[in-house]
C-alpha cells in the first residue's frame, strides 16, 4: 500500500517537471508538421503544375525524305525533302484546356482544408479528454485525503471506545481502490497522447502534459438557418464539389471549342540537283512549297456525348451537395443534444453536491462526536466523489459537443 502511494506521488512530481502545452500550440504544431497535411499540400501544388502543361500548342512536325530512286523533273532531280508543319487549335482552346485542369486542382486544395478540419478535432478532442482524465486524478486524490481525515477520526473513536476496528479497515480499503482507479486513470491516457503525437508527428510515447487551468461549462450558441448557408456556402467538402462543377462547365465550353475546325500551317522544301544534258532556264533550282492545313471534327457525336455526360457530372454533384448538408445538419442536430444532456447533468450534480456537502459537514460532526452513522459518511462522500466526477464530465462533454459542431462550421 504504501509502495503505490509512494509511486504515485513520485508519478505526481514528475509531472510538474514536464511542461505543460497549450491547445493551440499544439494545433500550430499540427499545421506545421503533419504528414497526411503536407501531402496533400503537395498533391495540390504537384496538380498546379498540370495546367501549364495543357496551354502549349501541339508539338511541331518536321520530316526528311531521302529519295532512293530521284524523281525527275524539268529543271532537275530531287535530292532531299523536307517538310515542316504546326496545328493551331480554335482561339481560346488552349486557356479552356487549363482552365478545367486548374479547376480539379482547386478542388483538391479544399481535401486540404477538410483534413485540416479534422486535425482540429483529433487534437481538441484528445486534449480535453486527456484533461478530464486529469481532472478525475486531481478529484480522487482530493477524495483520499478526505478518507484519510475520516480513517484518522475512526482511529481516534476506535481508540477511545466508541468505534470499532472494521470501520478503519473499511477506509482503508476504500483508499487503495482510489489509488488503484489513480493508475487505471494513468493508463487511459497513452491512447490520447498517442493520438496528438501522431497529428503532430511527434514520437509516439511523448509525453502530453495538458493545461491545468479550469475550464467552464462551453457556451453553445446555434441558428440553424445561418449555420446551413454556411456549409452550403463555405464547407470544404462543398466547395469541393463546386469546383468540380465548375470544371464540368469549362469542360463544356472547352468541348464546344474542341468541335470547331482547327488549322495549320506547313512548309515543304525540296532539294534539285541542277541538269548536265540541258540547260533549261532556272535549272536546279529549288522547291519550296507553303501549306494550309484544316482539321474538320465532322463526326459530331462524340461531342454531343461529351456535353450530356458534363451535364449529368453537373446534376450528381449539386445531389451530393445536397446530401452532405442534409446529413451535417442532421449530424449537427444530434451534437446539439448531445451537448443539451450535459448541460441538465451538470445543473443537477451541481445541486446535487451542494445538498451533499451541507449533509457530510453534519454526518462528519455526528461521527466524530458520537461514533455513529459511519456507514452513511462513507457513502455520501463516495456519492459527493461520483458527483464531483460527473461534474468535470459534464464540462467536458459540452466542449467535446461543440468541437464536433465546429468540425462541421469552423472554417
Amino acid at each position: 500500500m504504501k509502495t503505490k502511494i509512494l509511486l504515485i506521488n513520485i508519478l505526481m512530481v514528475s509531472c510538474f517537471f514536464v511542461r505543460a502545452q497549450t491547445l493551440d500550440a499544439l494545433l500550430q504544431k499540427a499545421y506545421d508538421n503533419n504528414p497526411e497535411l503536407k501531402a496533400l499540400q503537395l498533391e495540390y501544388e504537384a496538380a498546379m503544375q498540370v495546367g501549364p502543361q495543357q496551354s502549349q500548342l501541339p508539338n511541331p512536325t518536321l520530316g526528311i525524305g531521302i529519295p532512293i530512286l530521284p524523281v525527275e523533273t524539268r529543271l532537275g532531280s530531287q535530292r532531299l525533302m523536307v517538310s515542316a508543319s504546326q496545328m493551331f487549335p480554335w482561339f481560346g482552346t488552349l486557356k479552356s484546356r487549363e482552365d478545367v485542369v486548374l479547376s480539379m486542382a482547386k478542388s483538391k486544395y479544399e481535401r486540404v482544408a477538410d483534413e485540416r478540419l479534422d486535425i482540429d478535432f483529433q487534437i481538441k478532442t484528445a486534449y480535453y479528454n486527456l484533461y478530464l482524465l486529469q481532472e478525475q486524478q486531481a478529484i480522487i486524490r482530493e477524495n483520499i485525503r478526505i478518507f484519510e481525515t475520516i480513517q484518522n477520526v475512526a482511529l481516534a473513536k476506535v481508540e477511545s471506545g466508541k468505534s470499532i476496528a472494521s470501520d478503519v479497515l473499511t477506509v482503508q480499503i476504500k483508499i487503495e481502490e482510489l489509488n488503484q482507479q489513480i493508475q487505471i486513470l494513468e493508463q487511459q491516457k497513452h491512447g490520447f497522447s498517442a493520438v496528438i503525437n501522431a497529428a503532430v508527428n511527434n514520437p509516439i510515447d511523448n509525453t502530453i502534459q495538458v493545461d491545468s487551468g479550469k475550464i467552464d461549462f462551453a457556451v453553445l450558441t446555434l441558428d440553424t438557418e445561418t449555420i446551413q448557408q454556411k456549409i452550403q456556402s463555405n464547407h470544404p467538402l462543398i466547395k469541393q464539389l463546386d469546383w468540380k462543377i465548375e470544371a464540368s462547365n469549362q469542360a463544356i465550353a472547352l468541348n464546344t471549342l474542341e468541335g470547331i475546325p482547327s488549322f495549320g500551317l506547313g512548309l515543304d522544301y525540296s532539294m534539285v540537283s541542277a541538269r548536265t544534258d540541258a540547260s533549261p532556264l532556272n535549272n536546279g533550282r529549288d522547291i519550296l512549297i507553303p501549306r494550309l492545313m484544316v482539321s474538320i471534327p465532322i463526326s459530331r457525336k462524340k461531342y454531343n456525348a461529351k456535353e450530356e455526360e458534363e451535364k449529368l457530372k453537373q446534376q450528381a454533384f449539386s445531389y451530393q451537395q445536397d446530401n452532405l448538408t442534409n446529413k451535417m445538419m442532421s449530424q449537427i442536430q444530434g451534437y446539439k443534444s448531445e451537448y443539451e444532456s450535459a448541460k441538465l447533468m451538470y445543473d443537477l450534480v451541481n445541486r446535487q453536491m451542494d445538498l451533499s456537502n451541507s449533509a457530510y459537514e453534519i454526518l462528519l460532526v455526528e461521527y466524530s462526536n458520537k461514533g455513529t452513522r459511519f456507514d452513511e459518511l462513507m457513502k455520501l462522500q463516495s456519492d459527493l466523489n461520483r458527483y464531483r466526477m460527473e461534474n468535470i464530465n459534464a464540462i467536458v462533454k459540452s466542449h467535446l459537443a461543440k468541437f464536433k459542431i465546429e468540425r462541421l462550421t469552423d472554417y
